[in-house]
C-alpha cells in the first residue's frame, strides 16, 4: 500500500496533531525528530501512532519508514513547507513521529537493587531535564521522578537533550512532592538532596544503600519537603567563584559516586 500524496497545506490538521504532541498539550503523546531518534524510539518499543516525512528528502520506500508502519504508525508524505511547521528545530530534519508516552510501574523505576532513584524538583529548562534523564541512565539510575511544576519530561525539547535515553529509562512526569516523599517511605529509600549550602561532602554520604537523590532547579532551589525529609543534605564542593553546577552536571557527579561506592 502506497502512502497518500504529499500534504501541501500548513492548514491541515495533521501540523496542529504534531504541535500538540511537541508542546505536551496532547499529554498521552509526544514528538520525536529526526532518523536516529525515531529508531531508538522503536527500538524501545514504543508505540508510534503517526510519522510524517518530507517527501522531497526520503523516499517512500525507505526502511525507516517501513518500520514505523509495521509498528502501525499511519505515515503520510509532506512538502517541505509542512515538515517545517510540525518542527521546533530550526533546521528540520525531514521526519518526524508521534508515539504513546510510555507508562511506568513503581518496580521499573526502582530498577535493580540497591535502588537509585532521581528526584528532579522545579527543574523548568526542558533541555536540562532531558540531560539530567541521559546522565541518570548513563550512571545506572533505575529512573527518574520529575516533579510538578518543573519540565515536562516529554517535551520536545526534553527529549532531544535525553538523546533517547528518555525512550529507555522509567521516566515519570508531573508527580506531587507528596506522592515523591511518598514512593521514598514506601520503598524503604534514603533520601539525600544536594544543595550549594549542603552540610555533607558528596564524597562522604553513603550512597551504597538504596536512595533517591534529589535537586532542584538552579533558580527556586528544592521545595522545603524535600530537605525536611532528607537523610542528609549533600554538596559538591566547587573551586573559585564558581557558585553553582548544571543540574545535570550535578546529578552525574553525584550518581557516579554512588556507582563508585557501589561496586
Amino acid at each position: 500500500m502506497s502512502d497518500p500524496a504529499p500534504i501541501t497545506s500548513a492548514k491541515n490538521p495533521i501540523v496542529a496533531r504534531f504541535r500538540a504532541a511537541a508542546t505536551g498539550d496532547a499529554p498521552d503523546l509526544f514528538l520525536v525528530e529526526g532518523r536516529k531518534l525515531i529508531a531508538e524510539a522503536l527500538d524501545a518499543k514504543l508505540a508510534a501512532v503517526e510519522a510524517a516525512y518530507d517527501a522531497d528528502r526520503l523516499a517512500p520506500g525507505e526502511e525507516l519508514l517501513a518500520r514505523l508502519r509495521r509498528a502501525g504508525a499511519r505515515v503520510t508524505p509532506c512538502a517541505p513547507s509542512v515538515c517545517a511547521r510540525l518542527s521546533s528545530v530550526s533546521t528540520p530534519q525531514g521526519i518526524a513521529a508521534v508515539f504513546r508516552r510510555p507508562v511506568f510501574r513503581d518496580e521499573d523505576l526502582l530498577g535493580r537493587a540497591p535502588a537509585l532513584v532521581v528526584v528532579a524538583a522545579g527543574v523548568k529548562e526542558p533541555g536540562n531535564l532531558g540531560a539530567l534523564v541521559r546522565a541518570a541512565e548513563a550512571a545506572g539510575a533505575g529512573g527518574v521522578l520529575a516533579l510538578r511544576g518543573g519540565a515536562d519530561p516529554f517535551r520536545d525539547k526534553a527529549v532531544r537533550g535525553a538523546a533517547g535515553s528518555s525512550f529507555r529509562l522509567p521516566v515519570r512526569g508531573g508527580v506531587p512532592v507528596a506522592d515523591a516523599l511518598a514512593f521514598v517511605v514506601r520503598y524503604g529509600l534514603r533520601l539525600f538532596v544536594l544543595a550549594e549550602d549542603g552540610e555533607v561532602d558528596y564524597l562522604d554520604a553513603d550512597l551504597r544503600e538504596p536512595c533517591a537523590v534529589a535537586l532542584g532547579g538552579e533558580g527556586e532551589g528544592l521545595p522545603d519537603e524535600l530537605r525536611a525529609a532528607a537523610a542528609a543534605c549533600v554538596r559538591v564542593p566547587m573551586a573559585g567563584r564558581v557558585d553553582s553546577l548544571n543540574v545535570a552536571v550535578a546529578a552525574g557527579v553525584v550518581l557516579y559516586e554512588a556507582r563508585r561506592q557501589r561496586r
